[in-house]
């Protein structure tokens, strides 16, 4: 199957700081921004040729390495969303109340109709509640389908989706990818 969606959230290598074992490694195995990078190769077997729309979740910590990821995976960064969240979290320097999801395209596919006929867009920041520790928003998901066109793939997926294809170690995969 080839994808004109790609939406992920990696594990990316956030440990926390202190001697308390907050970070992301107390909830799920984590990755190094190589290997995330090395994804590139056996994710190319599913991205659409003719275009692709990539959102990539990236902690504050980690936006230069999202964007070498981006460009890594073949990508050209257009935007980022900013979800804005209704508390403020963990953090070093600052408690982080924000995530940000970078945008970006491979070729160019055409703006997405709505019914009425007026181009769908989606907007650069969106207020939504915090759940569970690195779970995403639904209004962001829902944005997506707005905006880019399917079919669509989760990587590093926590839960199936109708009408999403998943791949990620807490579910049952749809497709193959070495990570």
């Amino acid at each position: 199957m080839k994808y004109r969606t790609i939406y992920a959230d990696p594990p990316w290598p956030e440990t926390g700081g202190g001697k308390i074992k907050r970070g992301a490694d107390r909830h799920y195995p984590l990755m190094s921004v190589k290997s995330i990078k090395a994804m590139s190769g056996p994710l190319q077997h599913h991205v659409d040729p003719e275009g692709c729309h990539l959102y990539l979740w990236v902690t504050n910590t980690h936006l230069a390495n999202g964007l070498a990821v981006m460009e890594a995976w073949g990508f050209e960064y257009k935007t980022t969303i900013t979800w804005m969240k209704d508390r403020f979290g963990l953090g070093q320097y600052f408690r982080g109340q924000s995530e940000h999801c970078l945008f970006g395209v491979r070729n160019v596919l055409p703006y997405r109709r709505r019914p009425d006929g007026k181009r769908a867009q989606g907007v650069t920041a969106f207020f939504a509640r915090r759940n569970e520790h690195s779970a995403k928003p639904e209004e962001m998901r829902e944005m997506i389908c707005d905006v880019s066109y399917g079919p669509r793939l989760e990587l590093f997926a926590r839960r199936a989706t109708t009408g999403w294809d998943a791949w990620g170690n807490q579910v049952i995969p749809d497709i193959k990818l070495a990570a």
